[in-house]
Protein backbone atom coordinates (compact mmCIF):
# COMPACT_ATOMS: atom_id res chain seq x y z
CA UNK A 1 0.00 0.00 0.00
CA UNK A 2 1.11 3.66 -0.13
CA UNK A 3 3.09 4.58 2.72
CA UNK A 4 3.43 8.21 4.37
CA UNK A 5 6.27 10.82 4.51
CA UNK A 6 7.78 12.50 7.00
CA UNK A 7 10.64 14.49 5.74
CA UNK A 8 12.12 14.97 9.64
CA UNK A 9 15.12 12.90 10.47
CA UNK A 10 15.77 11.57 12.49
CA UNK A 11 12.67 9.57 13.74
CA UNK A 12 10.96 11.02 16.67
CA UNK A 13 8.86 8.85 19.04
CA UNK A 14 5.30 8.97 18.01
CA UNK A 15 2.73 11.45 18.96
CA UNK A 16 -0.69 11.25 20.15
CA UNK A 17 -3.12 9.32 17.73
CA UNK A 18 -4.87 11.40 15.92
CA UNK A 19 -8.80 11.78 16.21
CA UNK A 20 -10.49 8.85 14.91
CA UNK A 21 -8.03 5.68 15.42
CA UNK A 22 -7.77 2.88 17.48
CA UNK A 23 -4.16 1.67 19.02
CA UNK A 24 -3.54 -1.96 18.54
CA UNK A 25 -0.50 -2.45 20.02
CA UNK A 26 3.54 -1.93 19.08
CA UNK A 27 5.79 -4.61 16.70
CA UNK A 28 9.75 -4.08 17.30
CA UNK A 29 8.90 -0.86 18.50
CA UNK A 30 6.31 0.06 16.02
CA UNK A 31 2.85 1.63 17.32
CA UNK A 32 0.26 0.16 15.10
CA UNK A 33 -3.25 2.04 14.71
CA UNK A 34 -6.46 1.44 12.65
CA UNK A 35 -8.85 3.34 11.39
CA UNK A 36 -12.17 3.68 12.74
CA UNK A 37 -13.91 3.74 9.20
CA UNK A 38 -12.11 0.07 8.99
CA UNK A 39 -15.32 -1.27 11.24
CA UNK A 40 -17.95 -0.37 9.08
CA UNK A 41 -16.26 -1.21 5.50
CA UNK A 42 -15.43 -4.19 6.80
CA UNK A 43 -19.12 -4.91 7.62
CA UNK A 44 -19.65 -3.86 4.14
CA UNK A 45 -16.63 -6.37 2.46
CA UNK A 46 -18.37 -8.94 5.10
CA UNK A 47 -21.88 -8.31 3.71
CA UNK A 48 -20.80 -8.50 0.24
CA UNK A 49 -18.83 -12.14 0.84
CA UNK A 50 -21.67 -13.12 2.91
CA UNK A 51 -23.84 -13.32 -0.41
CA UNK A 52 -21.29 -15.09 -2.07
CA UNK A 53 -20.99 -17.93 0.09
CA UNK A 54 -24.50 -18.12 1.14
CA UNK A 55 -25.02 -18.62 -2.87
CA UNK A 56 -22.35 -21.17 -2.85
CA UNK A 57 -23.45 -22.81 0.77
CA UNK A 58 -26.84 -22.50 1.28
CA UNK A 59 -26.69 -24.95 4.10
CA UNK A 60 -24.66 -22.63 6.36
CA UNK A 61 -27.43 -20.30 7.14
CA UNK A 62 -26.29 -17.52 9.43
CA UNK A 63 -22.86 -19.17 10.27
CA UNK A 64 -22.03 -17.76 6.78
CA UNK A 65 -21.84 -14.16 7.96
CA UNK A 66 -19.44 -15.03 10.87
CA UNK A 67 -17.17 -17.40 7.85
CA UNK A 68 -17.07 -13.62 6.02
CA UNK A 69 -16.08 -11.68 8.48
CA UNK A 70 -13.18 -14.17 9.28
CA UNK A 71 -11.88 -13.39 5.55
CA UNK A 72 -12.40 -9.52 6.03
CA UNK A 73 -10.17 -9.89 9.45
CA UNK A 74 -7.82 -12.03 7.81
CA UNK A 75 -7.20 -9.44 4.50
CA UNK A 76 -6.67 -7.38 6.96
CA UNK A 77 -3.74 -9.34 8.68
CA UNK A 78 -2.46 -9.71 4.78
CA UNK A 79 -2.44 -5.63 4.91
CA UNK A 80 -0.40 -5.68 7.76
CA UNK A 81 2.19 -8.39 6.25
CA UNK A 82 2.65 -5.80 3.48
CA UNK A 83 3.35 -2.65 5.34
CA UNK A 84 5.36 -4.70 8.21
CA UNK A 85 7.56 -5.81 5.09
CA UNK A 86 8.16 -2.00 4.39
CA UNK A 87 8.75 -0.69 7.78
CA UNK A 88 11.14 -3.82 8.42
CA UNK A 89 13.46 -3.16 5.44
CA UNK A 90 13.03 0.33 6.30
CA UNK A 91 14.62 -0.10 9.62
CA UNK A 92 17.50 -2.90 8.20
CA UNK A 93 18.93 0.68 6.35
CA UNK A 94 18.62 2.51 9.67
CA UNK A 95 15.69 4.41 8.11
CA UNK A 96 13.11 5.30 11.58
CA UNK A 97 9.10 3.84 11.25
CA UNK A 98 6.85 5.35 14.08
CA UNK A 99 3.57 4.26 13.22
CA UNK A 100 1.96 1.81 10.73
CA UNK A 101 -1.42 2.64 9.87
CA UNK A 102 -4.13 -0.01 8.72
CA UNK A 103 -7.01 0.88 6.68
CA UNK A 104 -8.81 -0.98 3.75
CA UNK A 105 -8.09 2.23 1.56
CA UNK A 106 -4.61 4.29 1.63
CA UNK A 107 -2.57 2.16 4.79
CA UNK A 108 0.60 3.69 5.26
CA UNK A 109 3.61 3.30 7.09
CA UNK A 110 5.13 6.30 8.62
CA UNK A 111 8.84 6.09 7.37
CA UNK A 112 10.85 9.11 8.90
CA UNK A 113 12.97 10.73 6.63
CA UNK A 114 14.66 10.23 3.21
CA UNK A 115 16.17 7.24 1.54
CA UNK A 116 19.95 7.35 1.07
CA UNK A 117 20.82 6.01 -1.88
CA UNK A 118 18.33 4.77 -4.79
CA UNK A 119 19.20 1.35 -3.87
CA UNK A 120 17.65 2.19 -0.50
CA UNK A 121 14.57 3.27 -1.70
CA UNK A 122 13.74 0.30 -4.08
CA UNK A 123 14.08 -2.12 -1.33
CA UNK A 124 11.73 -0.19 1.25
CA UNK A 125 9.43 -0.01 -1.40
CA UNK A 126 9.33 -3.00 -3.42
CA UNK A 127 9.39 -5.48 -1.02
CA UNK A 128 5.42 -4.32 0.31
CA UNK A 129 3.92 -5.58 -3.14
CA UNK A 130 6.24 -8.85 -2.72
CA UNK A 131 5.27 -9.61 0.21
CA UNK A 132 1.38 -9.40 -0.86
CA UNK A 133 2.06 -11.37 -3.99
CA UNK A 134 3.98 -14.00 -1.79
CA UNK A 135 0.62 -13.70 0.58
CA UNK A 136 -1.33 -14.26 -2.42
CA UNK A 137 0.60 -17.09 -3.86
CA UNK A 138 0.73 -19.01 -0.45
CA UNK A 139 -3.11 -18.63 -0.20
CA UNK A 140 -4.04 -19.45 -3.49
CA UNK A 141 -1.79 -22.93 -3.47
CA UNK A 142 -3.38 -23.67 0.58
CA UNK A 143 -6.92 -23.66 -1.25
CA UNK A 144 -5.93 -26.18 -3.43
CA UNK A 145 -5.51 -28.85 -0.46
CA UNK A 146 -9.74 -28.12 -0.21
CA UNK A 147 -11.46 -30.05 -2.94
CA UNK A 148 -14.56 -27.82 -2.23
CA UNK A 149 -16.04 -25.60 0.80
CA UNK A 150 -15.93 -22.31 2.84
CA UNK A 151 -12.49 -22.64 3.16
CA UNK A 152 -11.49 -23.20 -0.50
CA UNK A 153 -13.81 -20.16 -1.42
CA UNK A 154 -11.91 -17.74 1.49
CA UNK A 155 -8.61 -18.93 0.49
CA UNK A 156 -9.06 -18.71 -3.22
CA UNK A 157 -10.60 -15.05 -2.41
CA UNK A 158 -7.86 -13.96 0.06
CA UNK A 159 -5.43 -15.17 -3.07
CA UNK A 160 -6.60 -12.99 -5.22
CA UNK A 161 -7.20 -10.26 -3.13
CA UNK A 162 -3.60 -10.03 -2.22
CA UNK A 163 -2.24 -10.84 -6.03
CA UNK A 164 -4.79 -7.71 -6.85
CA UNK A 165 -2.91 -5.49 -4.15
CA UNK A 166 0.45 -6.65 -5.17
CA UNK A 167 0.20 -6.12 -8.84
CA UNK A 168 -1.94 -2.70 -8.29
CA UNK A 169 0.98 -1.44 -5.94
CA UNK A 170 3.68 -2.42 -8.35
CA UNK A 171 1.59 0.03 -11.19
CA UNK A 172 4.35 2.59 -11.63
CA UNK A 173 3.27 6.03 -10.54
CA UNK A 174 2.98 8.29 -7.56
CA UNK A 175 1.27 7.38 -4.38
CA UNK A 176 1.29 4.06 -5.34
CA UNK A 177 4.96 1.63 -3.99
CA UNK A 178 5.61 0.96 -8.01
CA UNK A 179 5.68 5.21 -7.87
CA UNK A 180 8.28 5.18 -5.54
CA UNK A 181 10.25 2.04 -7.46
CA UNK A 182 10.15 4.19 -10.67
CA UNK A 183 11.58 6.95 -8.32
CA UNK A 184 14.55 4.75 -7.41
CA UNK A 185 15.28 3.89 -10.95
CA UNK A 186 14.87 7.33 -12.64
CA UNK A 187 17.25 8.48 -9.52
CA UNK A 188 19.64 5.72 -10.14
CA UNK A 189 19.81 6.50 -14.17
CA UNK A 190 19.87 10.21 -13.72
CA UNK A 191 21.85 10.77 -10.13
CA UNK A 192 19.34 13.21 -9.74
CA UNK A 193 16.43 12.03 -6.56
CA UNK A 194 14.08 15.20 -7.69
CA UNK A 195 13.76 14.47 -10.80
CA UNK A 196 12.74 11.06 -10.26
CA UNK A 197 10.09 12.45 -7.94
CA UNK A 198 8.67 14.56 -11.02
CA UNK A 199 8.49 11.57 -13.22
CA UNK A 200 7.46 8.96 -10.59
CA UNK A 201 4.76 11.98 -9.76
CA UNK A 202 3.58 12.83 -13.34
CA UNK A 203 3.34 8.94 -14.17
CA UNK A 204 0.98 8.57 -11.14
CA UNK A 205 -1.13 11.52 -13.05
CA UNK A 206 -1.44 9.70 -16.35
CA UNK A 207 -2.84 6.76 -13.93
CA UNK A 208 -5.31 8.49 -12.40
CA UNK A 209 -6.69 9.86 -16.18
CA UNK A 210 -6.50 6.38 -17.05
CA UNK A 211 -8.48 4.95 -14.06
CA UNK A 212 -10.71 7.23 -14.91
CA UNK A 213 -11.15 6.47 -18.24
CA UNK A 214 -11.02 2.46 -18.18
CA UNK A 215 -14.96 2.08 -17.73
CA UNK A 216 -15.44 3.71 -21.08
CA UNK A 217 -12.87 1.87 -21.98
CA UNK A 218 -14.11 -1.58 -21.54
CA UNK A 219 -17.12 -0.60 -23.01
CA UNK A 220 -15.27 0.23 -26.02
CA UNK A 221 -12.73 -1.81 -26.54
CA UNK A 222 -14.39 -5.37 -24.83
CA UNK A 223 -18.22 -4.60 -25.47
CA UNK A 224 -18.76 -5.05 -21.63
CA UNK A 225 -21.10 -2.51 -20.63
CA UNK A 226 -19.98 -0.48 -17.94
CA UNK A 227 -22.28 0.04 -14.59
CA UNK A 228 -22.43 2.73 -12.14
CA UNK A 229 -20.32 0.88 -9.52
CA UNK A 230 -17.79 0.95 -12.03
CA UNK A 231 -17.98 4.83 -12.49
CA UNK A 232 -17.94 5.20 -8.60
CA UNK A 233 -14.98 2.48 -7.70
CA UNK A 234 -12.98 4.67 -10.87
CA UNK A 235 -13.37 8.16 -9.38
CA UNK A 236 -12.62 7.01 -6.16
CA UNK A 237 -9.27 5.21 -6.80
CA UNK A 238 -8.68 8.06 -9.48
CA UNK A 239 -9.23 11.09 -7.36
CA UNK A 240 -7.11 9.54 -4.86
CA UNK A 241 -3.86 8.79 -7.21
CA UNK A 242 -4.74 12.36 -8.83
CA UNK A 243 -4.41 13.44 -5.04
CA UNK A 244 -1.54 11.92 -4.21
CA UNK A 245 1.07 12.68 -7.19
CA UNK A 246 -0.26 16.09 -6.82
CA UNK A 247 1.20 16.33 -3.28
CA UNK A 248 4.63 14.37 -4.21
CA UNK A 249 4.83 17.34 -6.96
CA UNK A 250 4.13 20.01 -4.24
CA UNK A 251 6.51 18.53 -2.00
CA UNK A 252 9.18 17.65 -4.65
CA UNK A 253 8.92 21.87 -5.64
CA UNK A 254 9.03 22.63 -1.66
CA UNK A 255 12.03 20.55 -1.28
CA UNK A 256 13.90 21.67 -4.19
CA UNK A 257 13.74 25.09 -2.44
CA UNK A 258 15.55 23.98 0.68
CA UNK A 259 19.19 24.24 -0.40
CA UNK A 260 18.74 27.74 -1.06
CA UNK A 261 17.08 28.69 2.42
CA UNK A 262 19.70 30.18 5.25
CA UNK A 263 19.21 31.11 8.79
CA UNK A 264 22.07 33.17 7.93
CA UNK A 265 20.23 35.22 5.44
CA UNK A 266 16.52 35.33 6.08
CA UNK A 267 17.88 36.58 9.51
CA UNK A 268 16.26 40.26 10.86
CA UNK A 269 19.28 41.95 12.33
CA UNK A 270 18.42 42.51 15.95
CA UNK A 271 19.55 45.32 18.85
CA UNK A 272 19.64 43.90 22.67
CA UNK A 273 17.95 46.11 25.33
CA UNK A 274 16.76 45.55 29.01
CA UNK A 275 13.79 44.61 30.62
CA UNK A 276 12.98 47.87 31.47
CA UNK A 277 13.43 49.79 28.27
CA UNK A 278 10.53 51.95 27.51
CA UNK A 279 8.62 50.11 24.00
CA UNK A 280 9.59 53.61 22.71
CA UNK A 281 12.67 53.86 23.09
CA UNK A 282 13.16 50.11 22.12
CA UNK A 283 11.25 51.01 18.61
CA UNK A 284 13.53 54.18 17.74
CA UNK A 285 17.04 52.70 18.75
CA UNK A 286 16.24 49.35 16.44
CA UNK A 287 14.86 51.56 13.24
CA UNK A 288 18.44 53.85 14.01
CA UNK A 289 20.38 50.55 13.76
CA UNK A 290 18.17 49.43 10.83
CA UNK A 291 17.17 46.32 12.70
CA UNK A 292 14.29 44.25 12.14
CA UNK A 293 13.60 42.90 15.98
CA UNK A 294 13.80 43.70 19.61
CA UNK A 295 16.26 40.94 22.22
CA UNK A 296 15.77 41.39 25.68
CA UNK A 297 18.86 41.01 27.94
CA UNK A 298 19.34 40.17 31.33
CA UNK A 299 21.89 41.79 33.63
CA UNK A 300 24.45 39.77 32.43
CA UNK A 301 23.87 40.73 28.95
CA UNK A 302 22.36 37.51 28.20
CA UNK A 303 19.39 36.70 25.96
CA UNK A 304 16.17 35.62 27.70
CA UNK A 305 13.41 36.79 25.65
CA UNK A 306 11.90 37.88 22.34
CA UNK A 307 9.97 41.02 21.95
CA UNK A 308 6.65 40.30 19.98
CA UNK A 309 5.97 42.16 16.69
CA UNK A 310 2.59 41.34 16.83
CA UNK A 311 2.14 42.86 20.68
CA UNK A 312 4.25 45.75 19.57
CA UNK A 313 1.77 46.38 16.91
CA UNK A 314 -1.61 46.49 19.42
CA UNK A 315 0.47 49.14 21.49
CA UNK A 316 -0.67 52.80 20.78
CA UNK A 317 2.22 55.35 19.48
CA UNK A 318 1.09 57.66 22.60
CA UNK A 319 1.23 54.30 25.17
CA UNK A 320 4.59 52.89 24.02
CA UNK A 321 6.33 55.32 26.41
CA UNK A 322 5.00 54.29 29.34
CA UNK A 323 5.04 50.20 27.82
CA UNK A 324 8.39 48.58 28.94
CA UNK A 325 9.58 45.58 26.54
CA UNK A 326 9.04 43.22 28.91
CA UNK A 327 5.51 44.07 28.75
CA UNK A 328 5.69 42.74 25.04
CA UNK A 329 8.19 40.00 24.83
CA UNK A 330 7.77 36.30 25.37
CA UNK A 331 10.58 34.22 27.25
CA UNK A 332 12.70 32.32 25.33
CA UNK A 333 12.37 28.45 24.99
CA UNK A 334 15.02 25.96 24.79
CA UNK A 335 13.99 24.82 20.97
CA UNK A 336 13.10 28.49 20.19
CA UNK A 337 16.81 29.07 19.75
CA UNK A 338 18.59 28.49 16.29
CA UNK A 339 21.88 28.36 14.50
CA UNK A 340 22.93 30.69 12.11
CA UNK A 341 24.67 28.00 10.04
CA UNK A 342 21.62 25.99 9.61
CA UNK A 343 19.24 25.69 6.40
CA UNK A 344 16.63 23.95 5.00
CA UNK A 345 16.24 20.84 6.19
CA UNK A 346 17.08 21.95 10.26
CA UNK A 347 15.12 25.19 9.76
CA UNK A 348 12.00 23.00 8.90
CA UNK A 349 12.80 20.77 11.69
CA UNK A 350 12.86 22.96 14.36
CA UNK A 351 9.75 24.99 12.97
CA UNK A 352 7.70 21.34 13.06
CA UNK A 353 9.28 20.58 16.84
CA UNK A 354 8.43 24.13 18.28
CA UNK A 355 6.22 25.52 16.87
CA UNK A 356 6.68 29.56 17.38
CA UNK A 357 6.11 33.17 15.70
CA UNK A 358 10.09 34.14 16.26
CA UNK A 359 13.15 32.63 17.24
CA UNK A 360 16.24 33.56 18.53
CA UNK A 361 19.30 33.08 16.32
CA UNK A 362 22.97 32.57 17.62
CA UNK A 363 26.41 32.69 16.12
CA UNK A 364 28.76 29.83 15.95
CA UNK A 365 30.28 31.48 19.40
CA UNK A 366 26.83 31.71 20.97
CA UNK A 367 26.46 35.07 20.51
CA UNK A 368 23.38 36.75 19.75
CA UNK A 369 23.20 37.03 15.45
CA UNK A 370 19.36 37.81 14.91
CA UNK A 371 15.73 36.17 15.05
CA UNK A 372 14.05 34.40 12.84
CA UNK A 373 10.15 34.94 12.01
CA UNK A 374 8.41 32.37 11.02
CA UNK A 375 6.65 34.65 8.62
CA UNK A 376 10.13 35.53 6.87
CA UNK A 377 10.20 31.77 6.40
CA UNK A 378 7.14 31.42 5.02
CA UNK A 379 7.78 34.28 2.61
CA UNK A 380 11.02 32.83 1.10
CA UNK A 381 8.81 29.61 0.03
CA UNK A 382 6.22 31.46 -1.29
CA UNK A 383 9.05 33.58 -3.74
CA UNK A 384 11.35 31.31 -4.52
Amino acid sequence: MPESRDPQTPAQPAGPPPPGTWVLGRVRGIRLTMRFTWLPVAMLLALGFATIIGRQFPELGGWRYLAAFAFVVAFTLSILVHELAHALMAMKFGIGVSEINLGFFAAGTHIEGERKSPLEEFAVSVVGPIASLIVGGLAYFASRAFDEGVGYVALWELGVANLIVGVTNLLPGLPLDGGWVLRAIVWKFTGNMHTGTLVAAWAGRVLAISVLAAPVLLEEIWGRPASMIDFVIALLVGFFLWSGSTASLMQARLRRKLPALQVRTLARRAIAVHSGTPLSEAVRMASEANAGAVVVIDGDGKPHALVSETAVAAVAPNQRPWTSVSEVSTRIAAGHIIGVNDTGEEILANLRAQPASEYLVLDADGGVYGVLATADVEKAFRTR
